[in-house]
């Protein structure tokens, strides 16, 4: 079994596998054995892992190299994933309660959790496709009222924000290398960045005071990492490499990917290459005529790099340090040093030879060697992301380690929300009683409960590995609820008698203007009215009957309304009183209306008028009657609310003749004259019908003598 101190450092490429395992050795690391291999067909695209199988084919040849090397069994191995996969996103998140409360852990953590879901939110409006994971947030600002705290928890307030910044990996990502992983018998030990590795090996510590580049470029993606005062400072990606050149070379020899991956080598060895095209011709070309072919791509790659460094760095870095497989590419070096402005040896290749401290396997040589030397440096000083699982509900999870595990670190991990982390208080019940605001609070919530093997503990409780976390949801508190009764005392009942009528006088409660009885459910909302069994004003509303409590009679004579009041008179036990008596038990009340009748409202039907000579005429009615809905009424018929009457005085219209009556026609006729009758300025006949409003010209018009 391979030893404690020993690790296993996988460095999982585009297009090479390699293992190494490792340990520390006095001055520096020791490489015991190293083990690599190639896909073998194109199983991954730009650093990322698409064929599960076929990349666990090439970890299952390299592991089992490894352990015949060791002569022992390999349980746990450490990785890295691609540089451009990190990111980072700042967010807040706040909360205001309607009163002051104590801030718990549970509350700061829902708090904190929400900012992280917030900056996911960020990064996922960036990127809509690849779904990404927390790996680990720290809160840089805590604010209640406004006031900056080092720590909300105890603290009493009402309003609480926070910040955080998080720092995410696409769950592709880590998902395929943990699949990968598991389909191999292995468990994941720490991971890490490959940028932070390669940097950790290519760049020695007292070297990283000076403003450096650091450029891996390998097949799918060219990961760059820059240094400045003692440290990394930032990190970039140019999602092109060295499977470009080599697709160039494809297309234009027409071979396959393999072969033009063997052209693509032998350039930097051979002066000229043989190979065999898809169509079966053995070739044989200049290496001039390759790099004239592949020049275009490797500008192109050039001028890419360059721009991301110049956009990072703010700037020109002192030198560049090219490693990984793509980096001796012809050309590469020389155009980035002209690009950036840099003499030819301020860019250079970082070779295995050249690392200081890490003896074992001289074989292991080149730039490609990089990379899994500083996973297992990583790994050896713990600098990386400590790996490890849990069980959240029965849900497996992964957790990194960014500083001491927790249950809310597993809580993340498990992508429960903040929702179901702490209740809402029950809604209160807000109704308006008779005017006055009236508000029932709702129940608190019961906070969320967790449980670690069976025993109930904090969030910020440390976990272990394979440690078994039982989550249980917070419960909403109960909504506020009342009935009418207990918004309204119990009143009781008059039993009376109403012009000999026994009534039970009771209170009337209306919601909404609806009546309800005592026992209902009472909506938030709600406008409540109660009407008491006090007064005698009180027992016509609680009667409801219009012959009682209407005060005046609306009623419409063609069309125009017109209101006549209505004269009551009350007796209780054969006293007159008003109003406002006050209704009591056993009372006997007798109301006296004066109703109203027809022959009351003194109607008479309006003649019609016409306009003769200029003069106004009126043609008094022939008939009187006065109808309702159609029906003739009497005079003795009662007049009711909302009656609508009609008063006619004609059967039909007039004849121009039935108006002579009323016309002052000239007495003084003139020889040989005749009567000209007009209406509206027409010729008419003593039988032309009328219509109110007509226009009638009567005058003698002289008639001509006959010879």
């Amino acid at each position: 079994m391979i030893n404690v101190e020993q690790v296993f450092a996988l460095d999982i490429g585009t297009r090479l596998v390699m293992g190494l395992i490792m340990e520390k050795a006095p001055g520096g690391y020791h490489i015991i054995a190293r083990a690599q291999t190639e896909h073998r067909q194109r199983a991954m695209y730009d650093g990322q892992i698409h064929d599960i199988e076929e990349v666990a084919q090439a970890v299952q040849r390299v592991k089992e190299e490894l352990e015949e090397k060791i002569k022992g069994k390999l349980h746990y191995v450490s990785v890295a994933a691609a540089g451009r996969a990190l990111k980072t996103a700042v967010a807040t998140a706040q909360k205001s309660e309607l009163i002051p409360m104590i801030w718990e852990r549970e509350d700061i953590f829902a708090l904190e959790m929400e900012a992280v879901q917030q900056a996911l939110r960020e990064i996922q409006a960036e990127d809509e496709i690849i779904p990404y994971h927390c790996v680990g947030y720290s809160t840089i600002e805590s604010l209640l009222e406004g006031q900056n705290l080092s720590s909300l928890s105890g603290q009493r307030g009402k309003e609480a924000q926070v910040k955080v910044i998080a720092t995410f990996l696409p769950r592709t990502v880590i998902d395929g290398l943990t699949r990968v992983i598991s389909k191999v018998g292995l468990e994941m030990r720490e991971l890490t960045l490959e940028p932070i590795a390669a940097g950790r090996a290519a760049i020695p510590p007292d070297m990283r005071r000076m403003n450096l580049a650091l450029v891996d470029v390998g097949a799918g993606t060219s990961d760059i990492a820059l240094t400045k005062s003692g440290s990394f400072f930032a990190y970039g990606m140019v999602p092109m490499a060295g499977d470009e050149i080599t697709e160039r070379i494809c297309q234009h020899f027409l071979v396959d990917f393999q072969t033009g991956e063997k052209i693509k080598r032998s350039l930097n060895t051979k002066t000229k290459v043989t190979f065999t095209d898809f169509l079966g011709m053995k070739t044989t070309v200049n290496k001039e005529e390759v790099l004239e072919q592949i020049q275009p791509v490797v500008l192109e790659l050039a001028q890419k790099l360059a721009d991301e460094i110049l956009r990072l760095n703010q700037g020109n870095p002192h030198a560049i340090i090219l490693i990984g497989g793509g980096s001796q590419t012809p050309l590469l070096a020389e155009v980035l040093s002209d690009l950036l402005e840099l003499p030819r040896n301020r860019v250079g290749i970082q070779v295995r030879e050249r690392i200081q401290g890490v003896s074992g396997e001289k074989s292991l040589k080149g730039p490609d060697a990089i990379t899994p030397i500083g996973i297992g440096i990583s790994t050896i000083e713990g600098e990386g992301l400590q790996y490890f699982s849990v069980h959240v509900n029965d849900l497996t999870v992964q957790i990194f380690e960014l500083q001491l595990a927790t249950v809310s670190d597993a809580l993340l991990a498990a992508g429960i929300t903040p929702r179901l982390l702490v209740g809402r208080p029950g809604s209160a019940l807000t109704v308006e009683l008779n005017g006055d605001i009236k508000v029932s609070k709702g129940q608190f919530s019961k906070p969320a409960q967790f449980f670690l093997n069976g025993e109930e503990v904090k969030l910020d409780h440390e976990l272990k590995p394979g440690d078994k976390i039982q989550f249980i949801p917070a419960q909403d508190g109960e909504n506020a609820q009342a009935t009418f009764a207990d918004l309204v005392p119990a009143i009781p009942e008059k039993k009376i008698k109403v012009n000999g009528e026994s009534v039970v006088f009771t209170a009337q409660i209306f919601c909404n203007g609806r009546p309800v009885t005592r026992d209902g459910d009472v909506p938030d909302g709600a406008k409540i009215t109660v009407f008491q069994n006090q007064t005698l004003k009180d027992l016509l509303h609680f009667l409801n009957d219009k012959q009682y409590s209407l005060s005046e009679i609306r009623y419409k004579i063609n069309g125009e309304e017109r209101v006549i009041p209505i004269h009551k008179e009350f007796y209780i036990n054969q006293q007159k009183v008003a109003l406002e008596r006050m209704i009591k038990d056993g009372d006997d009340l007798v109301i006296l209306v004066k109703e109203v009748y027809i022959k009351d409202l003194q109607l008479k039907p309006t003649p019609m008028v016409f306009y003769v000579n200029g003069q106004e005429v009126e043609y008094p009615p022939q008939i009187f009657r006065i109808l309702s809905r159609g029906r003739v009424l009497s005079d003795q018929e009662k007049v009711v609310d909302g009656m609508e009457l009609s008063v006619e005085g004609y059967d039909t219209m007039p004849l121009l003749s039935e108006l002579l009556p009323y016309v002052n026609i000239p007495q003084d006729v003139p020889a040989n004259a005749r009567l000209s009758l007009k209406r509206n300025n027409q010729e008419a006949e003593f039988t032309t019908p009328l219509i109110p409003g007509d226009r009638i010209e009567i005058h003698w018009e002289q008639v001509a003598s006959a010879l």
